[in-house]
């Protein structure tokens, strides 16, 4: 019986190099990993730049990039958003050209915020997403359009 433990003993042992590596081959991996890290860097190194969009002087409409970034920046996006605006008249009309305007072509929405005695929720902001989408809406077709969300009533 001890012979045969023996022998079981012995087909057991491995070998001791069994996870030794070949360094001539190791160093062809290490060396193609670090190429293909290094061109994947070229790579987005060179995407970064066609996304990255051109300085916009304050008041003008935003330049644009070649390629559109992957994430959204918002102060790459909507740093002159608002100079823009103010400048091309967005915020504000002439009484005199709504008045020309048929009735047909006027839209006036005046609202109050929702009561604050009850708990806000989702529905409250839909409400007030869906009323600023039909003002822009008519304001794109060229209508004289004053909306004036959440006037105090209280």
């Amino acid at each position: 019986k001890t012979e045969k433990k023996k022998d079981k003993k012995q087909k057991k042992e491995k070998d001791p190099n069994r996870w030794a590596v070949d360094p001539v081959k190791a160093a062809a991996k290490a060396e193609k990993a670090a190429k293909a890290k290094a061109e994947k860097a070229a790579r987005d190194e060179e995407e970064l730049a066609l996304t990255k969009a051109p300085a916009t002087p304050i008041g003008e409409k935003k330049r644009l990039a070649k390629l559109m970034a992957k994430s959204y920046d918002p102060t790459d996006v909507e740093k002159n958003w608002q100079e823009w605006w103010e400048k091309s008249g967005w915020y504000g009309y002439e009484a005199s050209l709504a008045q020309k305007k048929g009735a047909d072509k006027k839209f006036v929405m005046v609202i109050p915020p929702p009561n604050v005695t009850g708990s806000l929720h989702l529905g409250h902001a839909l409400t007030a997403a869906i009323e600023d989408s039909l003002a822009r809406w008519h304001r794109m077709r060229g209508d004289a359009t004053l909306y004036v969300p959440g006037t105090d009533h209280a």
